[in-house]
């Protein structure tokens, strides 16, 4: 019954507007403090009063959270009731006015699903003893008998893309459950199927998602010498003929995301710096990481020890990475999609909503879903 116009922004207004500068050595921002429009607050302090737990904060000190804000809250920062973090203020990253469509639109969503009614239905649960169950279930099946079977390995890979993409995925996004420490256990799924969602939080929800398809912000969007998907770079001669090899390299994306995850952990790096307050949590992540090393090569070894063991496991990771990969590699790059090179000053007060609508393509199909 409502009708919602999106309005494109006047690109000959855009080009002519000065970028915005924002003055470092006299803006109270620092590496323990967290900016939300023209304001800055203690992080920790706005951690501990933070009602979906305080590694989302945390891991956004030292940044700009107002389009963070935004987009997980439908509204506007409450600031008249934090002046108690506040520490000072330091001018604002973008227009209030720039996200009035985005505000505009959640209130049209409000009126057919409200945000206390947005959480997971008690069905998901189900669902989520089913695919985590399972898992374990064929994990100590092949644990305790020795029986390490390429067609159960390639199984249980699977059902770990499918605990990605299902439950990890949603949890660490704060959208499962309305307590914290619902999304904080169910999001620990990504530590058990091998990643970090430490390492995930920084690279998916602080970078990629308010900074989609940003070659300087978005690490999603970085690709390698081999694999280009930044349509505006230089192609080199081999990146000619990516469109036949791209599906062959997708299935070895499962053993570099975990040797990556590691090192992004150790580093306290993934396309750019952590957060300094996510210190602890990172030598939690490690050893994490390290339990899938003994639960996937050492036990199975000692267990079957034999090279064939390994080639049995490998399709565990050859599957949960393609499936995985697949839908990530197919979200963001396709025909038509934009592109942000080197003009992020530029475009700072671009509504949030618009660089969302620009930049992404929901996947869908019986099929495929």
């Amino acid at each position: 019954s409502h009708e919602f116009k999106f309005m494109a922004p006047n690109k000959s207004a855009e080009a002519s507007a000065p970028p915005v500068k924002m003055q470092k050595d006299s803006s109270p921002l620092n590496d323990y403090a967290i900016q939300v429009d023209d304001h800055v607050y203690d992080t920790k302090a706005l951690a501990k009063i933070h009602p979906g737990g305080e590694l989302f904060v945390k891991a956004f000190s030292g940044r700009d959270a107002t389009e963070a804000f935004l987009s997980y809250h439908r509204k506007s920062f409450p600031h008249d009731r934090m002046t108690e973090s506040l520490i000072g203020k330091a001018p604002a990253l973008k227009k209030p006015s720039a996200d009035e469509d985005y505000l505009e639109l959640c209130k049209l969503v409000e009126k057919v699903l409200p945000r206390n009614k947005a959480f997971a239905p008690p069905a998901y649960f189900l669902k989520v003893a089913v695919l985590f169950g399972l898992a374990v279930y064929l994990e100590m099946y092949m644990h305790t008998s020795g029986n390490y079977k390429w067609y159960i390995s390639g199984f249980l890979g699977w059902l770990y893309a499918l605990i990605g993409l299902n439950i990890q995925h949603d949890a660490n996004h704060g959208a499962i459950s309305r307590f914290s420490w619902v999304n904080r256990i169910l999001g620990l799924t990504q530590n058990w199927i091998g990643g970090s969602a430490v390492d995930w939080i920084h690279q998916h929800v602080v970078q990629h998602h308010i900074n989609p398809n940003d070659v300087d912000h978005d690490p999603d969007i970085v690709g390698n010498s081999v694999l280009r998907l930044n349509p505006l770079k230089p192609m080199m001669k081999i990146q000619a003929f990516q469109h036949l090899y791209l599906f062959i390299l997708l299935a070895f994306f499962g053993f570099n995301y975990i040797t990556e995850t590691l090192i992004h952990n150790l580093e306290g790096f993934h396309k750019t710096s952590f957060s300094k307050l996510l210190k602890s949590n990172r030598v939690f992540e490690e050893c994490t990481t390290g339990l899938f090393v003994l639960r996937w090569i050492v036990i199975p070894l000692i267990k079957a020890p034999s090279v064939y063991t390994l080639l049995n496991i490998a399709p565990m990771f050859l599957v949960g990475g393609y499936y995985l990969s697949f839908f990530f590699v197919i979200s963001h790059n396709f025909e038509g999609v934009h592109i942000f090179e080197h003009d992020y000053t530029k475009n700072v007060d671009q509504s949030f909503l618009h660089k969302q609508v620009l930049t992404a393509a929901n996947v869908g199909g019986a099929w495929l879903c």
